[in-house]
């Protein structure tokens, strides 16, 4: 990031040349790019970025072109109605700002994604700069990976343990379609099917997440229908994950999901897997 900010035109931004930036500002650089944990200077009204390596995992392909030197805003626009607030807290005098876990929709890898951090946001003093306050100093620490994965354990956990009591099978696709519909932002929906005796035809026989869209979930497919809006017969075939990738063209009406994205795509277990993993009824 040294090199990066030396080759990088200053005078193009609201910074202007490095010679002529305050002390404070020049000195508060030098400190983070000394730092090895993820920090990011905003500095001035517009809140120009500064960064070092270890705030570049963070920012993803934002980094460098949409992010060094750029506006607050213009970086993070996404995300900007809920970060801009809690970094103008310490920028106009009042406290530093501290969370222990915000969570965020980010774009950063071309397409929308969950992130979960802990954040400082600290006053930068400055005699230079009107009111005394040059910027905002952000001590950032991403725990998305440890927040997901926690919670994705304590579904498998409670979809094990809700359906293992002894139970007739349509009790069992109740039970579990009701746990995970309780698991919204990693299983936005679920259908859970239970095969005839013939082996031709399924019947829905748990449901959550699709209350205000009938035509997702059919009481009942016909496994011998290749335009099945459910594409079982092809999971049962190959005995394998079948994704579906094109829900919109196979329905006009997606569950809304909790996520400002909408869902795209289907991923469904096969039924020699699904035996495998806990002898219970097919999705």
């Amino acid at each position: 990031m040294g090199a990066l900010m030396r080759a990088f035109d200053w005078s193009s931004s609201a910074l202007g040349p490095p010679e002529n930036w305050s002390v404070t500002l020049q000195t508060t650089t030098r400190l983070l790019l000394a730092n090895s944990f993820p920090m990011l200077l905003w500095w001035g009204p517009d809140f120009v970025q500064l960064y070092n390596d270890a705030y570049i995992p963070v920012l993803g392909n934002k980094h460098p072109d949409a992010a060094l030197g750029k506006p607050f805003r213009e970086c993070w626009n996404e995300v900007f109605d809920v970060l801009g607030p809690l970094a103008e807290i310490p920028f106009r005098g009042g406290p530093a700002t501290w969370m222990e876990d915000i969570p965020l929709e980010l774009i950063r890898h071309g397409y929308q994604e969950e992130a979960h951090f802990t954040i400082s946001y600290s006053p930068v003093p400055d005699p230079l700069a009107p009111h005394g306050i040059g910027g905002v100093l952000a001590i950032v620490h991403e725990i998305s990976d440890k927040i997901v994965a926690e919670r994705r354990i304590l579904a498998l956990r409670d979809v094990g343990t809700g359906s293992a009591e002894p139970m007739q099978a349509e009790d069992a696709c109740d039970a579990a379609a009701k746990i995970l519909g309780s698991y919204e932002k990693d299983v936005p929906f679920s259908l859970i099917y239970l095969l005839d005796e013939s082996g031709k035809s399924a019947h829905l026989s748990g449901s959550a997440g699709v209350d205000d869209c009938p035509d997702l979930c059919p009481n009942s497919i016909d496994l011998r229908n290749p335009s099945a809006i459910w594409p079982l017969a092809l999971s049962m075939q190959t005995e394998d994950i079948v994704v579906v990738d094109d829900l919109a063209r196979r329905s006009e009406h997606l569950p809304p999901g909790p996520w400002a994205d909408p869902i795209g795509a289907v991923t469904r277990l096969s039924p020699s897997s699904r035996r495998r993993l806990t002898n219970s009824p097919d999705f």
